[in-house]
């Protein structure tokens, strides 16, 4: 894009969260260890109502996993951006390419609910006390979900 547009946080809303998936395979024991996480994305748009859907894929194993404990997580996030016209532009066939920064801030709202409904979901396991890391969004642009996964 020529020219990055500011984000006004009061210009954004989430308005719906919706928690396609969510599996826990607990541990035998409480649990709140080192763990691997895998985080993904997906984006999705709606340029008339001017929306965009965030899907977070969220995966988590302890790091030693000869005990097997691990939890999935797939959340998507419905953002209405007032003025999203001036977060794209038009490319090959009218497809929008859309800001990096806008994606980045909407990746950073979405992990940041994340980690708390995660949180949340395991306070009643084995898994209990895992609290996902502070992550810089812009890392998470790279890390989207393979088409057929």
């Amino acid at each position: 894009m020529a020219k990055e547009v500011k984000i006004v946080p009061e210009e954004i809303n989430l308005f719906h969260i919706d928690i396609v998936e969510s599996s826990v395979k607990e541990v035998s024991e409480k649990r709140t260890g080192e763990f691997n996480i895998n985080v993904a994305h997906t984006t999705m748009h709606n340029l008339k109502d001017q929306r965009v859907k965030i899907g977070l894929h969220i995966d988590l194993s302890t790091k030693d996993n000869s005990n097997g404990g691990k939890a999935n997580f797939i959340i998507d996030f419905h953002f209405q951006v007032k003025n999203l016209n001036n977060f794209y532009e038009l490319k090959d066939e009218n497809h929008p390419v859309f800001s990096g920064l806008l994606i980045a801030t909407l990746l950073g709202l979405s992990f940041s609910t994340a980690r708390g409904i995660i949180f949340e979901r395991l306070s009643n396991t084995n898994l209990q006390g895992i609290i996902l890391p502070v992550v810089d969004p812009k890392n998470m642009l790279q890390m989207r979900v393979k088409q057929g996964s």
